[in-house]
């Protein structure tokens, strides 16, 4: 019994052992395979992670490069935004210019409404310019050679403004009937009255005859040559339309001094005769409204292209 016991207990044991280092292997076996599953878990997860990191790297290059460009282009459009501020500020004082110009364009076209309404009202109004005297001899109607240098004036400022007139009134003296002193006066006009028209070509639209007969002495007044010379006359009476005369005075410079624009010389006699009075007063004209600045050169520029007809007057 002791024997098969000692026997059963080192087979026991003997299994026990044997089986003992099969565990052991077996165990060894298995570590390896985990190990080796752990390995390749943990490469696969390194290359994984490599790969990933790479590709973050990659997009935050990608990421880093367009924020780089968007402060570019941010730049850019601060650049342009700016472009665009001193833009807006030259539109705003071109604005403001073309604003200002605007009031005085309104200005301007408010004045030559005015003055062309004030034109159209005076169309047949005439502004007297000069008074010249012409004197006969007693009976006669020739132009004596004394008078000429007058009619020559005359005859040059109707040719400079081919809208003046003259107004010949004749005129005799007291002695004779009322009949012949009327006609004596009329063939004095017609005696100026041709010595224009044929010697400077004046036309006959420019001058209007008016005989008045005799001139009747002055209350007190007594009948010497030197009253009778006096009478014996034709009174040549300037006239411009009130257009053409503020058109003339336009053109004067603001700096030019007032003149007078009536300017009568002394009624000159006979030769008999030494002396005789002054018989006009100069007139001061009243000084045109002025415009001062652009407008006044495009206002003048603008009444320049106003025929005369257009006015009511003659071309």
């Amino acid at each position: 019994m002791t024997r098969r016991l000692a026997s059963l207990i080192l087979c026991g044991g003997v299994a026990v052992l044997g089986s003992g280092c099969a565990t052991k292997s077996f165990v060894q076996k298995q570590v390896s395979a985990t190990e080796s599953k752990l390995a390749q878990q943990l490469t696969a997860t390194e290359t994984n992670l490599t790969e990933r990191a790479a590709v973050q790297e990659t997009k935050l290059r990608e990421t880093a490069d367009r924020a780089g460009e968007s402060l570019q282009a941010i730049d850019v459009a601060d650049q342009r935004l700016n472009g665009l501020d001193l833009r807006l500020g030259e539109v705003r004082a071109r604005a403001s210019s073309a604003e200002i110009l605007a009031d005085l364009a309104t200005g301007a076209a408010r004045d030559v409404e005015a003055r062309l309404s004030q034109r159209l009202t005076n169309r047949n109004r005439h502004r007297l310019l000069d008074t010249k005297f012409v004197y006969f001899d007693s009976g006669q109607t020739e132009i004596r050679s004394q008078d000429v240098n007058e009619l020559e004036d005359v005859a040059k400022a109707l040719t400079a403004d081919p809208n003046a007139t003259l107004e010949l009134q004749g005129f005799a003296d007291s002695r004779g009937s009322d009949r012949y002193n009327r006609e004596l006066s009329r063939e004095r006009v017609e005696a100026v009255m041709r010595y224009l028209v044929q010697r400077h070509g004046i036309e006959l639209r420019q001058l209007r005859a008016i005989p008045m007969g005799k001139e009747a002495l002055g209350a007190g007044e007594k009948a010497s040559p030197e009253a009778l010379a006096r009478a014996r006359r034709v009174d040549i009476r300037l006239l411009a339309p009130w257009s053409s005369w503020e058109d003339a005075q336009s053109q004067i410079a603001p700096t030019a001094p007032a003149q007078t624009v009536t300017v009568i010389p002394a009624p000159r006699g006979p030769a008999t005769i030494s002396a005789l009075p002054v018989q006009a007063k100069p007139m001061q004209p009243p000084q045109p409204a002025r415009i001062d600045g652009p407008p006044r050169g495009r206002l003048l520029e603008f009444l320049k292209t106003i025929r005369p007809k257009e006015l009511g007057g003659e071309e």
